[in-house]
Parts: C-alpha cells; sequence; structure tokens
C-alpha cells in the first residue's frame, strides 16, 4: 500500500487529506451530448491503490465511498462510456462540510 500520491512537484496527497475530484467518466449519447457519471466534489483520501500502471484513489465523499481512477488508460466494454481520468487538486482551505462518518 502507498502512503502519498504525486499531484505535482510540490504538491502531495496523503492519506487523511481533502481534494476536489472533477471531470471523470461520461457517456457519449447518439446525438453527441455528454452524461456524467463522475463522482465529483471533496473527498477525504483514504488509501492509494496502484494497480500496473494505473492509480485509483479510494476516498469518503458526501455520497460515501468512491474508488476514482486518476492515472492510467482504461477501456470500457459498454460503447459509449468514455473512462476519462477524474482530475485531482487539493482543497487549500478546511471547508465546512460535513462528512459522515465511514464505516470501520
Amino acid at each position: 500500500m502507498e502512503t502519498e500520491y504525486q499531484l505535482s512537484p510540490r504538491v502531495v496527497l496523503r492519506p487523511g487529506d481533502r481534494f476536489k475530484a472533477s471531470a471523470g467518466p461520461y457517456y457519449r449519447l447518439d446525438d453527441g451530448r455528454r452524461v456524467p457519471m463522475a463522482a465529483c466534489g471533496l473527498f477525504v483520501l483514504v488509501e492509494i491503490v496502484r494497480q500496473r500502471t494505473r492509480v485509483y484513489l479510494l476516498a469518503y465523499g458526501r455520497d460515501g465511498w468512491a474508488l476514482l481512477h486518476v492515472e492510467g488508460r482504461r477501456r470500457s466494454k459498454v460503447p459509449g462510456l468514455v473512462c476519462r481520468p477524474y482530475r485531482v487538486r487539493r482543497a487549500g482551505k478546511p471547508y465546512a462540510i460535513a462528512f459522515r462518518k465511514p464505516i470501520a
């Protein structure tokens, strides 16, 4: 298990840090419109999972647990689903958002 994830040359995420996630996977309709399938918003990092060339962040957010794909390539077997990695940035200020306690 890894203990840190390097976001940029100056920013490192460690378990317990808060971050914002955006972008993520979407579904492309026949007429070209995009339907977002992503879990976006504020999260608390729980664990970093590295699987070959892919990196996932296991995090807890407003809607519960999420496994966010942030690095590497993925393919979808579902036609129209685009597996775009999440964009992650560190939450600079301590936001006043009440998270439910994770189930231990």
